[in-house]
């Protein structure tokens, strides 16, 4: 059974989303690359800071002090690959080796029973 999303999940969720219009093309294997792309981390980060244009080598930090859960929340890959991990290294994972979209993976944050049709 999964657990319904917790408050700061649904906050994550919705960050994620402003981030990811800031910068419209989705990074992998990077937070930021170029002056238009971010992975799913790096859009949340975005999504409460306002970064320079120029963010490429930018890290985030400390997001886990605004979204406890990811750390404190502990999923299984949606995609089946047996990983049982906290949200942050999922997020990772999902936009580096799943490239599931930065919109899929807030959607899957903010209500992880409902996987997004396009992942299934």
């Amino acid at each position: 059974m999964v657990e319904p999303a917790r408050d700061d999940q649904r906050e994550l969720a919705d960050a994620i989303l402003v981030g990811a219009k800031r910068r419209p093309i989705q990074a992998f294997g990077e937070y930021y690359r170029g002056q238009q792309s971010s992975c799913a981390l790096g859009a949340a980060y975005e999504g409460i800071y306002r970064l320079p244009e120029a963010a490429e080598g930018l890290r985030p930090m400390r997001l886990d002090r605004f979204f406890d859960c990811l750390e404190g929340v502990i999923r299984r890959c949606p995609e089946g690959c047996m990983k049982r991990l906290p949200i942050g290294w999922l997020i990772v994972h999902l936009n580096d080796k799943h490239h599931w979209t930065r919109e899929q993976i807030a959607e899957w944050v903010a209500d992880p029973a409902q996987l997004p049709h396009t992942a299934q």
